[in-house]
């Protein structure tokens, strides 16, 4: 495979417009996520807590893949900027969409998680408390766990489909770790979800509408 074929879609060979355009959404992402901490605060003004969340047990192993969020972003965001322009912008839209949402619910209807006390002396355990002594327990509804990864996910799988089932994999279980760490209620993967899909399909309709040729 030659380096232009293999980086013919990325942001070396797609135009000025395209560079500055990318880096300004790379700014976006950024700054968007700098949003997360200032409001995270109560009081709370909805309680999501069901009786399926108490029946979900902490399972400390899943603190793994939970903190595997921003390494997994990261990644994703810089491989789709160097070989996949369309991918990058349509994933970077997707996810300022996402976590702009999120954040006016956060402001207008905050929720908070009643966490476990964890005790145990294990690596696993600790790893838990450094996320609670990080973390408030606000900004639950919707899951940014679950929504970013999802986005995430979305854009590995139009990407390659091989890889994308590598990256579902794995997002699974990130969404699955924020109920077992005891980070997110049901209610707050279920919103998380949607927000995922319903911002993947509109950026990447745009996109795509924007990048199809003129019909004579």
């Amino acid at each position: 495979m030659t380096l232009k074929r293999l980086f013919g879609r990325g942001i070396f060979q797609t135009g000025w417009i395209n560079v500055g355009a990318s880096l300004l959404l790379a700014a976006g992402v950024f700054f968007a996520s700098k949003i997360y901490d200032p409001l995270n605060h109560g009081p709370a003004v909805l309680q999501l807590r069901t009786p399926l969340d108490d029946a979900l047990p902490l399972v400390p192993l899943f603190v793994i893949p939970y903190l595997s969020l921003e390494p997994l972003i990261y990644f994703s965001l810089i491989f789709f900027l160097v070989f996949r322009t369309r991918i990058f912008q349509s994933a970077a839209l997707s996810l300022i969409l996402a976590m702009l949402a999120s954040y006016a619910v956060y402001f207008f209807l905050q929720t908070e998680v009643m966490r476990p006390t964890v005790n145990g002396a294990d690596a696993l355990s600790r790893m838990i408390r450094d996320v609670y002594t990080g973390d408030n327990p606000y900004n639950d509804f919707p899951s940014l766990h679950t929504s970013l990864s999802t986005i995430i996910a979305i854009h590995w799988w139009r990407t390659d489909h091989r890889l994308g089932i590598v990256a579902a994999v794995w997002t699974a279980l990130i969404v699955a770790s924020t109920v077992f760490v005891k980070q997110h209620y049901v209610a707050d993967v279920v919103s998380g979800l949607l927000l995922a899909w319903g911002a993947s399909w509109l950026f990447w309709k745009v996109l795509r509408k924007e990048t199809q040729p003129p019909a004579f």
